[in-house]
């Protein structure tokens, strides 16, 4: 795992229940999020993650945006600008059979037809038995913690990747 873990800030927890009710049987059955952005996540575009070489997933929700509620892994990134042909096809067929909120992979955001640009695959979530602040969390452009006074959900940030033995005391 790299020592760089992304932070998606506001996910719909909808979405993260549908991944978590079939990655708590299967975890290790690869399902996807797609953040609602034109902009690509570029650490992940220029070297993407692999089941081998993943990235610390760490997420909160839309209705509590100053608490860290979910972790997982990133194995793998796509841009969805190229996508098409018969992998769309499958990965629209996997996302109709195991997150049935979703409705296959969406190019533009539902509510105002933005661009959407990164589709994560996503590995091992859990949801958090003790949600921790997002201030625990250190930014690795400017060394500082995330603030807690974020208002709207969406975007990301890079943060220093949390040891497993620190996570273990919030599962």
């Amino acid at each position: 795992m790299r020592d760089e873990a992304l932070f998606l800030n506001g996910v719909y927890e909808d979405v993260l229940q549908d991944i978590l009710t079939i990655q708590t049987h299967l975890p290790e059955q690869i399902l996807y999020l797609q953040p609602y952005s034109g902009e690509r996540i570029v650490h992940l575009a220029e070297n993407p993650p692999s089941a081998d070489d993943s990235v610390r997933l760490l997420m909160s929700v839309t209705d509590d945006l100053a608490k860290v509620r979910y972790i997982g892994e990133i194995v793998g990134w796509d841009d969805k600008r190229k996508l098409g042909g018969p992998k769309l096809m499958w990965l629209n067929r996997i996302i109709y059979a195991f997150q049935w909120t979703e409705e296959g992979v969406y190019m533009h955001a539902h509510d105002d037809k933005r661009p959407c640009v990164n589709l994560l695959y996503v590995r091992r979530l859990k949801k958090l038995s003790r949600p921790f602040s997002v201030d625990q969390l250190i930014n690795t452009s400017t060394d500082e913690p995330l603030s807690t006074g974020r208002t709207t959900s969406g975007r990301w940030v890079y943060v220093v990747n949390p040891t497993d033995s620190w996570l273990a005391s919030w599962l």
